[in-house]
Formats: structure tokens, sequence, C-alpha cells
């Protein structure tokens, strides 16, 4: 039996799961899908007949180039049936992960090949059809990061051949650097990239090379010089050392040069920004930031609030008294890998295998997200920051005083929380911008991730400045403020007031940041 989606509104970053099966096998297949489903997977599994004038097997080569893994259902019907068996023999031509399990008991000589050395996960005991579940859902996680890339890289090989092998459609930096890496990085008993996404990759890197051949004209002589020198140097000058500042001439300035510095404000344009304006400092993957207006504000909350704590009083008037800028939505990976492929941070923090792109950057530190300010500072010359822990109520509320943005009820779908009614609740992040704004037009300032601030953590409020500035003194500054609450924790920590102490090097996979930028006025 053939997969098609199982429904057009599952979300993207969930493993997909292509069941491949016969129509005779479809009461276990029933029981099957919602089993999955239930533990966050995406199944893809057809539901209707196939004629014979449909484009079918165009549809099913879309939908397993698509599949993280390929789930064959075992039986005496299934090896019999040449669909199913076709099926296998495309998904291998891709190197795709095969998970096979046994609903009846086949004869060995009778399971395809390309499943035969493989371990089963058996099904034949109804009454541990849920414990089986549970043994075929941790085998599908197992790798899934690395699983997903496969998918994710073949299928852009797939385009690339199917378009007669644009450049167009080649892979550039830093996901580029990412490619390379995944295949260097296989781990042991995963499928290898098949050889169209190996040479789809090696002729990315021969554009990529060819392109900065031709942007170093002008200037290989002194590139082979300094190179040169260095060569000459690593005997008994500090490698590391050196290797940082050929680094920071030869990959981070002309990056800043071509994709940043054509980009920054003049101090005219700054000067003219008005309240809601929003602007990018580069060609892509940095943050959209958005001008707040000056205010002020009630910072904390009351007793009578549901799931108030003592640490969120007293009450305080506080004004802040010129507008700034914030990223309209938390740092994404995207932004976090321009700065890893391209400055100082970690390429190697983990994105719990829910992917990269527009999935909120988490496993981050204080520490992490400092570090990431200071370089954005250095690549566009302008005041980059974390927001003090008033600057983030202040614009989260947006003039409001409600315990969430929209209410004092927490509602349904209007954020990512262990009990928010959204498809991510307790599971992972969500895409930032997956749910509606605020009234400054800013993107999940409550629930998704915990959001980073400058402040080191105080018990109370008792003694808090009343300017929005950063409060350090007579802190604990061994732990600093998350705020904003995250996928994994109750609606009470989503509150608008919220607030918790964090270790300021912990990382984990629900701590993330956003960013803040001081204006000239």
């Amino acid at each position: 039996m053939i997969a098609v989606t199982g429904q057009a509104q599952s979300v993207a970053s969930k493993t997909k799961i292509f069941i491949s099966y016969s129509r005779k096998d479809m009461t276990f297949v029933d029981r099957l899908e919602p089993a999955l489903k239930a533990r966050g997977f995406e199944p893809l599994i057809d539901r209707s007949d196939i004629y014979a004038f449909e484009n079918w097997w165009k549809r099913i080569e879309a939908l397993i180039g698509r599949a993280d893994t390929i789930v064959f259902v075992l039986s005496p019907e299934a090896v019999k049936s040449d669909v199913a068996l076709k099926e296998v023999v495309y998904a291998a031509s891709l190197n795709k992960r095969f998970a096979p399990i046994v609903c009846e008991q086949v004869e060995d000589a009778a399971i395809p090949e390309a499943l035969r050395e493989l371990n089963f996960v058996f099904f034949d005991d109804q009454a541990q059809f849920e414990t089986n579940v549970d043994a075929l859902a941790e085998a599908l996680r197992t790798d899934i990061g690395w699983i997903r890339r496969h998918t994710e890289f073949g299928e852009a090989a797939r385009r690339w051949e199917e378009s007669a092998r644009p450049g167009g459609l080649l892979l550039r930096p830093p996901i580029l650097d990412q490619a390379e890496a995944w295949i260097t990085f296989r781990p042991d008993g995963a499928p290898p990239p098949t050889s169209v996404t190996q040479i789809f990759i090696t002729e990315s890197r021969k554009a990529e090379l060819a392109t900065k051949r031709r942007n170093r004209a002008l200037r290989g002589g002194l590139y082979a010089a300094f190179i040169g020198v260095i060569l000459g140097l690593v005997g008994w000058i500090n490698q590391a050392r050196i290797y940082a500042q050929w680094r920071w001439w030869a990959v981070t300035i002309p990056y800043a040069k071509a994709q940043i510095r054509p980009y920054v404000l003049s101090l005219g344009r700054e000067q003219a920004l008005k309240p809601g304006d929003s602007f990018k400092e580069c060609a892509s993957n940095c943050p959209l930031m958005i001008v707040v207006p000056a205010g002020s504000f009630i910072m904390g909350s009351p007793p009578s609030e549901v799931g108030h704590k003592p640490r969120e009083e007293p009450e305080h008037n506080v004004t802040i008294a010129k507008p700034f800028a914030v990223s309209q939505f938390v740092l994404t990976f995207a932004d976090w890998d321009a700065c890893a492929t391209y400055g100082d941070c970690d390429a190697h923090i983990s994105d719990g295998g829910w992917g990269h792109g527009l999935n909120p950057v988490v496993d981050v530190s204080w520490d992490d997200a400092k570090l990431y300010v200071a370089w954005f500072s250095r690549m566009t010359g302008k005041s980059y920051r974390l927001l003090t822990e008033a600057e983030y109520e202040y614009v989260a509320r947006a003039g409001i005083e409600t315990a969430y943005p929209w209410g004092d009820e927490i509602g349904k779908n209007n954020a990512n929380c262990n009990g928010c009614g959204s498809n991510w609740d307790n599971r992972q992040t969500a895409p930032v911008g997956s749910f509606a704004p605020n009234r400054f037009n800013l993107y999940d300032v409550v629930g998704n991730s915990w959001e980073w601030v400058e402040d080191c953590m105080h018990d109370n409020y008792e003694g808090a400045p009343a300017d929005g500035s950063s409060w350090s003194d007579g802190g604990n500054c061994s732990n600093h403020v998350a705020r904003s609450g995250s996928w994994s924790n109750t609606p009470d920590f989503a509150r608008l007031a919220s607030r918790v102490p964090r270790a300021s090097d912990v990382r984990n996979s629900n701590l993330g940041f956003r960013v803040g930028r001081t204006l000239s006025q």
C-alpha cells in the first residue's frame, strides 16, 4: 500500500515516517498510525485507492523523498506486493533509513534484500503493542538530527538533478559548511548519502571556491604573503592565536564587508527612525529589529494574580526614557549559524533534533548570548546587546496590564507551553512567528523558549532601578534572569511577570535569547 500526506496541517518540523505496507494489513496500520502520531511523529500514509490513470508513482517518489525513515510492515502479504517492494527499491536507491517491523512472521527468503541484515521490531504479540511502539519510537529517534539532514540535503540534491544541475540551486555557506560536516560525521549504522547528494555537495564547494577565487584576484598577493608568514611562524608562535588572526582577516572581514557593512544604518537614517519602524543590518541571517517607543509601565504582578510568586514583588513604576530597538523574533538558528560560520559562536550547540533555520536557537548559555551580541556589535559598529529585565517586560506588555499579552487567561493556541493548546506543547520549540504578535508587533514574547536578559538575579524587586537599566548591584551574578517561559513549562511561567534564575553557564533545550539595540537619537 502506498503513502500520501496524512494531514495537510502537520507540523513541518516533525519527524516524517513513510509507512509501506500491504492493503491487507490495513487493520494493523490503522492502529500503528495514531500510536506514532501520539509519540510526536508524522506518518505518511494513503487511505484511498490508486487508479491506473493517476500519476501515482510520482506522488510516491516525492513522499519517500520527504520521509526521514521508511517503516516497512513485514507480513506474508507485504512481501508479495509489487507496489510495496517497488517502494523498498526506490527508497534504497535514495539510501533512506529503513525500520522494518513484523506484524506476521515471514520466511527469511521472502524478505526484501535491503531489509534482511537489519534488526526488526516484532509486533506479533498484540498484547505487547504499546511496548513495541515505544521500542520503534526509540529506534526512530536514534541519530534523528543526522537523518533529517539526510532528507534535507537529499531533497535539495534531487531538485538540482531534476533541474539539469543549475548553479543557482547549489548550496552556499553556511549551509554548505553544515553539509560537509554532516557527511564527515556520519553516525555508525546511518545510511550513507547517495552519489547524487555527494556530487551535489562537491559541486557546491567547487562553485563556492570558484567564486572566492574571483573575489580574491585583486588581493591574492596580500593573502598569499600573509599565509606564508603564518606558515613560517607556526613552529614557535601560538598557533591558536595565529589561526584566529588568519580567520579574522580571511573569513570574518570579507563576510562583514559583503554581507553586513553595506546594510548598516547611517546616522541620518537611524535618527529618522520612528516607533514601529523596522530595519535589518545585514543581507540575511541576522535579527529584524523593531523600534519601540519610550514610555512607562508597572513592573511585576499583584499577589492576586494566578501563578504570582514573591520574586515578582513589589510592583513598581518603570520609565523608559528613550526609544530603542528590539528583535521581532527571538534569535533563530539561521542567525546563530552565521556567527558560528563567520564569527566566534559555538557551531556545535544542539538543536534537539528539531532542525535549524527559523527555529529559535536553544541550548545557549547567558555567556553564549553575550558572545553573539558582542560579535554582531563588532560586525555592525552598533550597540547590540541583551535586553534588560525591565526592557523585556516593557516590550512584552506593550501597554497592557493583564497576566498574558492577550488577557488574564491562557486561552488556546496563543503560545507554545505545556498547556497552551498548541501543536508543539511540551514537545519542542515552534518556528518563530507561529503565533500572533503583540501590540509592538513582537512575536513569542511568552512561551516557546526562555529569553536571557542582562540582569543578575535578585530575590525580589526591593531596590530595583526605576529607569529600565540593568540591575547587577547586590544580586547573585552567578545566576542571571530568564523571562517568558518555554515549550516545556506550565502556563504560569508564561505570564508577563514571570521570572526565574538560571546559572549563567547553563545550557538547556528551552533556553534562548532576544536581541536589543541602543539607538542614536
